[in-house]
């Protein structure tokens, strides 16, 4: 596989803020569908790099380019911030990519042939691109859902297993210099790596996520429809995939909040809602676990059935 980053776009003090494209190349003379992939982490860490590598390269051997663009993270900007990098990346990856990669790498790739597909909040991401561009589907690995529902776990406290011990986090000086540093928005942060410090970055938002603090963070203005790409149902949506755990409890997520969105996306006139639920899983069960390079059980089947969703909305 080929693989390079390419800036799309700049924060407000001019730093880069980059997507990771990867493809195979080959003879073909059909343009390649694009599938963009946005990252989970709560809107406040992650990146492009922590993107299961069997699911990229499963769309890379199945014709696709994929694009993985970065966004900023809260708290340096919000929801709707976010939202806008977003899909400001759809717009840069149908026109400007095509040029780049033709003229640079001899690649043809279609910008009218795109589909998106996102984990937790990525997720969430993936299907604000359903509600404003004209994606051909989206596959939602356990995303977060109904922000806009003050009921919902998004904006309660949570101190239940795995989460029962985190302690309070209140950030010294330094802390929030590594969190909102000065000169630029971060769009990049890495997960927190086992055996090692946990960076402010990590301890913040675990603390944000289980103190009920969450919705508040992303939303200072409490316009939470906002950011709830599910206000925005309507019979023009793309056909819509969601791949959850029966066993997934973290704030946001759940197979009782992904049945109520099918329920809601029938009601709103969409013709193809596809639900896929493994039993006993939890929320990020293809990020914790080599599915699809050592493990090929039935949890890899399931992201597999999510990645042929949007293998079979696109022409090749």
């Amino acid at each position: 596989m080929e693989s390079i980053r390419i800036s799309f776009k700049q924060d407000v003090f001019g730093n880069d803020i980059f997507a990771r494209i990867t493809w195979i190349k080959n003879e073909t003379r059909t343009a390649k569908p694009i599938a963009l992939i946005y990252h989970g982490g709560g809107l406040m860490i992650g990146s492009s790099e922590i993107i299961p590598p069997p699911q990229v390269k499963w769309l890379a051997d199945h014709g696709f380019c994929i694009v993985i663009p970065n966004y900023r993270l809260a708290p340096q900007v919000n929801g709707n911030t976010i939202f806008g990098d977003v899909a400001d990346a759809y717009d840069w990856a149908s026109s400007r990519l095509v040029d780049i990669m033709q003229t640079e790498h001899g690649v043809t790739i279609d910008g009218a042939n795109i589909t998106a597909m996102g984990h937790s909040s990525g997720g969430t991401l993936a299907l604000h691109l359903a509600s404003c561009r004209p994606v051909k589907a989206v596959t939602a690995f356990y995303p977060s859902l109904y922000f806009a529902d003050r009921t919902t776990s998004s904006h309660k406290i949570y101190n239940e297993p795995p989460f029962d011990n985190v302690p309070e986090f209140v950030p010294t000086e330094d802390d929030w210099n590594a969190i909102s540093p000065a000169g630029k928005q971060i769009s990049e942060s890495g997960l927190p790596v086992p055996g090692l410090p946990v960076p402010p970055r990590s301890k913040w938002q675990m603390h944000v996520s289980t103190r009920g603090l969450w919705m508040k963070t992303l939303c200072p203005d409490g316009n939470y429809a906002s950011i709830d790409p599910l206000t925005r149902l309507s019979a023009d949506w793309p056909p819509v995939m969601f791949v959850t755990g029966e066993a997934d409890v973290i704030p946001g997520s759940g197979l009782d909040l992904v049945q109520r969105a099918e329920k809601d996306m029938k009601a709103a006139g969409m013709k193809e809602i596809v639900v896929r639920v493994l039993p006993g899983a939890g929320h990020m069960f293809d990020l914790i676990k080599p599915l699809g390079s050592e493990d090929f059980g039935p949890e890899w089947q399931a992201v597999v059935e999510g990645l042929h969703f949007l293998e079979s909305h696109v022409k090749q």
